[in-house]
């Protein structure tokens, strides 16, 4: 019996030390693998960042340590990047690019076009048809035919034609505004500014879009605006999915991450498809995105190719659903910040309205479409509110090559070709923050864009709709909204700061799409202009 127990420690022993050898061999290898495939930058000779393993450069974007605001400025300040044009990171295993000079950025954006066509960001086209389809998301080809399509739609002709109906919400949102109950000795009320805003934007897009009254100053918990709160309501899951599509599409498909809520995605393509089928009907015309839209399916039902993307399922929806989610978002978001800063400087804010006062008794009171491109003041403040705040504070492309072709050189500004499919990120709002490009960047002043002092500027690092083929295709609208809800928002109301307000803005850490860390309170003070 003491031989048996003898053997058998014996044998254990010997099996341990062999289980103990091998997972030290395969250690040993994970280890060498993870030194060669993190010294990447190392090899290729190019100025580098040191990254952690498994996470690489982005660890604060997964535990959303700082706002994503943050995590760039700290990349782009950081000792091994500073007058450096390009910096190698990794974005968790994948080495990429942070653009740091300005004659690179051109060349991703415009000159090269052709080679940075397409976002790194994706959605997943079998699971999420409305996230990754849309202009947004689409890819080359598609990309491009759509928004050849879509361009129409955003002309200064259309502006036009569509400034009564943004006029006549603005106009709402005073009558609005003018309804609530001030407290008669102050003669104020505090309120969470970004959701009266989004309120209006809300309204906007569903109009001018979709012929639709939305209604929701009437009804702030009516369909549009309870799905348009979902989309950007930075739950732990929505900030992951969020997150998962901008720097690890990979993931997307395997964990079933979209754009667009179940609940959402269900509400967006039976409204819009019945708005369609409805325009189809009747044949009237809006010169609006319906209209583009309706035409767009015409032509492919038209053409020989029967296979033709714009014909598949949700292709049309997908455009709707972004023009509704990016438009109501990005200027409620542009007016909120406005209003914020607008209220920590007084004197700033004084001036403005005495530029809406003119601007309205100009006219006998009646606000014109030619009157707002006049107001140069009011362009300054929202230009200004664009470079502390750009919407989405980064830009990302992917190299895209053609079989055989070589990775694109980035002589004479470094001794690297970056290779097909290698993500290049352009850290948008610390270009604004770089004081070589906007001196004292840290103080909010729209003077700066006076015509008198833009010699002091540099506009090419002024990128907040990005710029070249893909910029935002939707600025000039979004600037128009942004302009007349400002300029209702401030007609009878002026706003200061209340107990809530931030002294210094807090970013939500987990928000990709920037936002105020526990929204932006301000008293509005009753004080009628006119």
């Amino acid at each position: 019996m003491a031989l048996v127990s003898q053997l058998f420690s014996t044998n254990l022993f010997s099996h341990l030390t062999e289980v103990l050898a091998v997972s030290v061999v395969f250690l040993s290898i994970v280890w060498l693998w993870l030194q060669h495939h993190y010294s990447y930058w190392k090899r290729q000779n190019v100025p580098y960042i040191k990254p952690l393993p498994l996470f690489g450069n982005f660890k604060n974007v997964i535990t959303w340590d700082v706002d994503i605001c943050a995590h760039f400025q700290n990349l782009y300040n950081h000792k091994n990047a500073i007058d450096q044009p390009v910096v190698g990171l990794f974005m968790f295993n994948k080495p990429c690019l942070l653009v740091r000079d300005l004659e690179i950025v051109k060349s991703v954006l415009i000159k090269d076009f052709n080679k940075f066509s397409n976002r790194f960001a994706a959605s997943d086209p079998h699971s999420d048809s409305l996230g990754a389809n849309n202009l947004f998301f689409a890819k080359n080809p598609k990309w491009k035919e759509i928004r050849v399509k879509l361009t129409p739609v955003f002309t200064s002709g259309k502006m036009k034609q569509m400034f009564p109906l943004v006029e006549e919400v603005g106009r709402e949102l005073d009558k609005y505004l003018s309804s609530l109950p001030i407290d008669p000795e102050t003669n104020a009320i505090m309120k969470e500014v970004k959701d009266l805003n989004t309120l209006f934007t809300t309204d906007v897009i569903a109009t001018v879009a979709y012929g639709i009254r939305a209604n929701s100053m009437i009804n702030p918990d009516g369909d549009f605006r309870t799905n348009g709160k979902r989309i950007f309501e930075f739950t732990r899951r929505r900030a992951f999915e969020f997150t998962a599509m901008f720097f690890m599409p990979s993931i997307v498909k395997l964990f079933g991450f979209k754009v667009f809520s179940k609940d959402t995605t269900n509400f967006l393509r039976e409204t819009i498809n019945y708005v369609i089928s409805e325009r189809i009907k009747s044949g009237t015309t809006r010169n609006d995105l319906i209209d583009i839209l309706v035409n767009f399916r015409k032509e492919a039902e038209a053409s020989k190719d029967k296979n033709h993307f714009i014909l598949e399922g949700d292709c049309l929806v997908a455009q709707a659903a972004i023009f509704f989610s990016a438009g109501f978002e990005t200027s409620s978001s542009a007016m909120s910040f406005s209003l914020y800063e607008l209220a920590r400087h007084p004197k700033l804010q004084e001036r403005l309205r005495e530029e809406i006062r003119e601007a309205f008794q100009s006219n006998n009171g009646v606000i014109t479409y030619d009157i707002i491109k006049d107001m140069k003041f009011l362009h300054n403040v929202v230009q200004e509110v664009l470079r502390f705040y750009p919407p989405l504070p980064f830009l990302d492309r992917t190299c895209t090559l053609k079989e055989g072709e070589e990775g694109f050189s980035l002589n004479p500004y470094c001794d690297f070709a970056v290779p097909n499919g290698m993500p290049v990120y352009i850290p948008i709002h610390s270009l604004h923050m770089d004081p070589k490009y906007f001196p004292n960047p840290k103080k909010f002043d729209p003077d700066r864009f006076a015509p008198e002092n833009k010699h002091l500027v540099n506009l090419n690092a002024y990128l907040p709709f990005g710029t070249g083929p893909h910029n935002c295709i939707g600025e000039r609208f979004g600037l128009l909204q942004a302009k007349i809800g400002l300029i209702y928002f401030l007609k009878n109301h002026r706003v200061t700061p209340c107990e809530k307000s931030f002294s210094e803005m807090k970013l939500n850490p987990r928000a990709l799409i920037i936002q105020s860390d526990g929204g932006i309170y301000c008293n509005l003070v009753r004080d009628p202009l006119l």
